[in-house]
């Protein structure tokens, strides 16, 4: 099965549904990616943040609307239809930041999903977060938390936004990294989901070694292509 069908299956209710992505290494793809899969599934779909995103006219978001300010307000959500909205950075034109906390409130309950990135992590595959990240919206009903995969086997300085460390991103980091306050899981809750992404580039051994880390619990975990929409192992 794809991997959007599946995430699809375990994390689209048949009421509302509010999704916050965190993590580094595929947040922005998987938006786009599970915003389309939710459309063709007869959903309508809004895509934003609460935090910063690319810019719509620099990342392709597949998106049947796009919005930059609070006129968002008066478009009636349809069905099928994926709608992007996200103010207008006047400062930075590649990021487009968070709206205001009431206006995502009210568009939550007139989407049928919401999928928000809640997280930044400057392109890199993985985040150590700070006080302030992620920002995790009240009405959140599942997370999904991504690390990219290319980033073992270098050093975490390098390939860890926060990070400063010279050491090297292997079997004992990652598991501190699961397990660290400020790292991949932070923020979850009852409904969570790892995706490990870019497993079409890695050997079967990388895949096989994310199997005898430790998660935490209630945390469905899976080594992932989201270039390929693709599962390449069910971890837990």
């Amino acid at each position: 099965m794809r991997l959007s069908e599946t995430l699809f299956e375990i994390l689209i209710k048949d009421d509302h549904s509010f999704i916050s992505i965190t993590g580094g290494g595929g947040k922005t793809t998987l938006l786009s990616l599970l915003g389309r899969r939710c459309a063709e599934n007869g959903k309508s779909v809004l895509l934003t943040t609460t935090t910063k995103v690319a810019s719509p006219y620099l990342h392709d978001y597949d998106a049947d609307r796009i919005f930059e300010d609070e006129s968002v307000l008066g478009y009636a959500a349809e069905k099928g239809k994926v709608c992007f909205y996200a103010e207008h950075h006047t400062l930075d034109m590649k990021k487009w930041i968070a709206p205001r906390e009431d206006v995502l409130s009210i568009l939550a309950s007139r989407f049928d999903v919401v999928l928000a990135e809640a997280d930044g992590s400057k392109g890199l595959p993985l985040k150590i977060h700070t006080e302030r990240d992620p920002v995790i919206n009240k009405s959140t009903t599942a997370l999904v938390a991504i690390m990219g995969l290319w980033g073992i086997g270098k050093k975490a300085y390098s390939e860890a936004f926060g990070e400063d460390r010279d050491i090297m991103i292997d079997k004992a980091y990652l598991q501190w990294y699961l397990k660290c306050p400020e790292g991949l899981s932070k923020g979850f809750s009852a409904d969570n989901i790892i995706l490990f992404n870019g497993a079409e580039a890695v050997s079967e051994e990388t895949v096989q070694m994310l199997s005898s880390l430790d998660y935490p619990e209630h945390t469905r975990v899976f080594a992932v292509s989201e270039k390929e929409d693709r599962i390449y192992g069910t971890i837990c």
